[in-house]
């Protein structure tokens, strides 16, 4: 079998639905459909019964946490290849299964994604995808098909909260070198609501990150790539932190007017407009 689709879900019913139902309406049908709830009271379950001959397999019971139900469902698949789509996120079209399962080569495959409030996210080619990327973002697992041998020799981190993918992408693609290839095609729609979007990087996890940074790049590299990235003087930092801020395009925005009024818009600067 080509391709395993994977669900989980906790206490969120209206998402499952829709999740559910954009899996089932695929015109190519050549996969197996897991779906993993951590013990629902809201009815998921009545849901999922709702559609029971659809699904390949599933489970109801309590499990610790999305990453812990994520390698449950990698432990109860059967594919070549894995994709997540969980609860609230819903595949782009009908046809989304049909054009990519002939085109999957990689050990780690992503297309495009857009969510639902009309973002994009297109994953970098192989010549971006580099530790910097890394350190700056991640790659998106609702447009990502992953081989199961891969999430079996390195399984998600269950001790994370919301950075478990970011942790496997990056040790996998960096640290084991394991193969990459991006997709034309649009995957997937991200619900926003979720809790990789409405929650904060807990501490632990950031810990965890920068604990799997140091573990990828030994000590002397990880030195020439902080100088090298402008950590290691006043004037750098302060850039390289403002790159990480979440008001960076304000930031550099101001900057620009800045320039402008001091050098009478004139010169090198006249090409940035706003």
């Amino acid at each position: 079998m080509k391709l395993s689709i994977i669900t989980i879900n906790y206490n969120n019913s209206i998402g499952l639905r829709k999740t559910i139902e954009s899996v089932v309406s695929q015109t190519d049908d050549a996969f197996e459909y897991i779906i993993v709830d951590g013990g629902s009271s809201d009815g998921s379950v009545d849901i999922i019964k709702q559609y029971a001959d659809k699904v390949s397999q599933w489970v109801s019971e309590r499990d610790g946490g999305i990453y812990n139900a994520m390698n449950k469902g990698v432990r109860m698949a059967h594919g070549e290849y894995i994709m997540f789509l969980n609860s609230g996120d819903i595949l782009y079209d009908n046809n989304v299964i049909g054009h990519v399962l002939p085109k999957l080569k990689a050990d780690i495959c992503v297309g495009n994604l857009v969510s639902d409030k009309g973002g994009r996210m297109t994953p970098p080619n192989e010549k971006n995808l580099t530790m910097s990327f890394f350190i700056r973002g991640s790659l998106a697992h609702p447009s990502s098909f992953t081989r199961r041998k891969l999430l079996e020799v390195h399984p998600f981190r269950e001790d994370t909260k919301i950075v478990g993918d970011h942790e496997f992408f990056m040790y996998t693609l960096i640290r084991l070198n394991a193969s990459y290839q991006t997709l034309e095609d649009i995957i997937s729609i991200f619900n926003t609501e979720g809790i990789s979007s409405t929650q904060q990087t807990p501490d632990i996890d950031k810990k965890i990150l920068s604990e799997t940074i140091s573990d990828i790049m030994p000590p002397r590299v990880k030195e020439d790539f902080d100088i090298f990235m402008g950590k290691r003087d006043d004037y750098h930092r302060l850039f390289y932190e403002l790159s990480f801020s979440k008001y960076r395009m304000w930031i550099y925005k101001l900057v620009v007017i800045v320039l402008k009024i001091i050098c009478l818009n004139r010169g090198f600067i006249k090409k940035y407009k706003i």
